[in-house]
């Protein structure tokens, strides 16, 4: 298993002794490498270099550039899918992000373009919503399914984003943070933040989700120092401080290592049960270590996984992975019909062998669909011969003999959706059907005679069938629309309800005195008030104008 520490250069480190297996350099050395992410299958890693094209370079026999992706322009990160290795989402400069398709070589589907550019991308488990951080402190999440328009994430009192992770065990959860030191979960379904707190004193350099425990996450900042925390219980585990400021995070896939890059290009190996300690470290870059990363170990379950010739650039899909990741039943009701008649064997109900429908097999129309077939096939006389009763127990000279597949090919069920097949009451009710034939039959010497009495025994069997679903079928149908009805019912009762209380109180409004009253009352005292107002300053004015005639006499 490799490690994955990138700087301006990329370099492939054995684990856990960190042995320097591969050295690649992608572009131009023009500054550090902006994005980094393994296939599902960890035999190819996507690149986007400082400046430049996307890059596909393959580690798996050795390592070599595989394609470079120039339908792009400007791109600024990248991420696989994490349900198959030929989808990849780029963003880039100007606000694009695209799915891009590696097997057909074109831009399978674009994202509406967001404001600022693109420095993260990421994928949820099933690929269901696509997670890119801006520039900006924007946080997108696009719906990979619906199309529907993007919904908007922060960072509670920040405008930034420094870095982001998707919970591969929990679909609906986001992981972020900032350059304020606030580390955030979001939940996607409901676009709304599950914890928040202010981890660190510094910027948020990286952020890691342990594989097995979906609940603890691994926070590193500039100030020196990084931190264990369990989400549910909101609360901080561990704080650990160290030398220099670490730049990269992540875990192993077994969740039993963590490594983490520092500002001074070291490397160091902690083990997940002591990490107060790392357990190694080594000197891998000159400068900052910007990304780290395990290779992923999945097998790759992808029926349209791509291969990519170095010398010719194609894609093209191999048969050996169709013919392994071809999907086979696992559960089969007419398997059950399949039991064996040998009081040698078992009576085990048995999965059909390969995935074809057992029931079309035990009626011989896998072979050809004619009548013919299946009274070969199913229904074979035997008078030649007398049957095993000790087995069966059927007093007729008629064996129905079912299709037997060989005791190596044989596939004990092990799971079914369905109610569980009693054989015993089958065999019952088959040996009174060859009772009634066997006394329907004893004078007939004719083999035709005897199938047209089988089938004419079974097709009763089938009208009886019938009609019992038919009756079902109608009771329940009956039963619905009584329900339907007596719902459309209480619907109207409670609407009529609802009318008669608005009725009354719309007349309580129109022939309560109260409020009218009140208020011409108001009017009238108001009135009267300002009436007697005027009164008194006509008075005063009278008076003014007799004391001034009397001055000027």
């Amino acid at each position: 298993m490799y490690i994955a520490s990138v700087s301006t250069t990329i370099k492939f480190h054995e684990f856990p002794n960190g042995n320097v297996i591969h050295n690649y350099q992608p572009g131009k050395v023009e500054g550090p490498v902006r994005s980094l992410s393994w296939s599902r299958d960890g035999n190819w890693l996507v690149v986007v270099p400082h400046s430049g094209q996307t890059e596909i370079v393959g580690t798996k026999d050795q390592l070599r550039l595989l394609k470079t992706i120039h339908e792009v322009d400007e791109p600024t990160a990248a991420c696989f899918q994490n349900t198959t290795k030929k989808n990849i989402g780029i963003g880039t400069k100007s606000g694009l992000v695209l799915i891009y398709d590696i097997k057909s070589r074109n831009v399978k589907k674009r994202f509406p373009r967001a404001s600022t550019q693109i420095t993260h991308v990421a994928f949820t488990a099933k690929d269901s919503h696509c997670i890119t951080g801006c520039k900006n402190g924007e946080v997108l999440v696009y719906n990979n399914v619906t199309n529907s328009p993007p919904s908007n994430l922060r960072v509670p009192k920040s405008n930034s984003i420094t870095c982001l992770k998707t919970n591969q065990l929990k679909r609906n959860l986001v992981l972020g943070g900032s350059n304020e030191g606030i580390i955030v979960v979001w939940d996607i379904n409901i676009n709304r933040s599950k914890f928040c707190t202010e981890a660190h004193k510094a910027p948020v350099n990286a952020i890691a989700i342990s594989p097995v425990n979906v609940d603890l996450i691994v926070t590193a900042g500039a100030d020196r120092q990084f931190c264990f925390y369990d989400i549910a219980d909101h609360k901080c585990i561990a704080n650990i401080s160290v030398e220099n400021c670490i730049t990269a995070v992540d875990f192993s896939p077994d969740g039993t290592h963590f490594v983490m890059g520092s500002q001074n290009g070291r490397v160091y190996i902690y083990d997940s049960r002591n990490i107060q300690q790392p357990v190694n470290s080594f000197l891998a870059h000159t400068s900052a270590v910007r990304h780290i990363a395990f290779q992923n170990r999945h097998e790759s379950s992808d029926s349209s996984v791509c291969s990519l010739s170095k010398s010719f650039d194609n894609v093209a899909i191999t048969q050996e992975e169709k013919r392994r990741n071809k999907s086979v039943r696992t559960s089969d009701f007419f398997g059950m019909h399949l039991y064996t008649v040998d009081a040698g064997l078992d009576r085990k109900s048995i999965a059909s062998v390969g995935g074809e429908d057992s029931f079309i097999v035990a009626l011989g129309l896998d072979k050809d669909n004619t009548t013919e077939s299946i009274n070969n096939d199913v229904f074979v006389e035997d008078i030649s011969s007398k049957p095993n009763n000790n087995d069966l127990d059927l007093p007729c000279s008629i064996s129905l003999q079912l299709n037997k597949p060989e005791a190596g090919d044989l596939k004990m069920k092990q799971f079914s959706s369905t109610p569980i097949f009693n054989i015993h009451h089958s065999l019952s009710e088959l040996s009174q059907t060859s009772n009634v034939m066997h006394k329907s039959t004893t004078n007939a010497t004719n083999s035709d005679e005897i199938k047209t009495l089988v089938k004419e025994c079974f097709s009763e069997e089938f009208k009886t069938v019938i009609d019992d679903l038919k009756n079902d079928i109608k009771y329940e149908s009956t039963h619905t629309t009584h329900q339907m009805r007596i719902m459309f019912l209480e619907m109207h009762m409670a609407m009529v309800k609802m009318a008669l209380k608005l009725e009354d109180f719309s007349k309580r409004i129109r022939y309560d005195p109260h409020p009218t009253s009140n208020y011409e009352n108001s009017l009238v005292d108001e009135i009267e008030r300002l009436r007697k107002r005027n009164d008194f300053l006509e008075e005063q004015l009278k008076n003014l104008t007799v004391a001034k005639s009397v001055n000027g006499e």
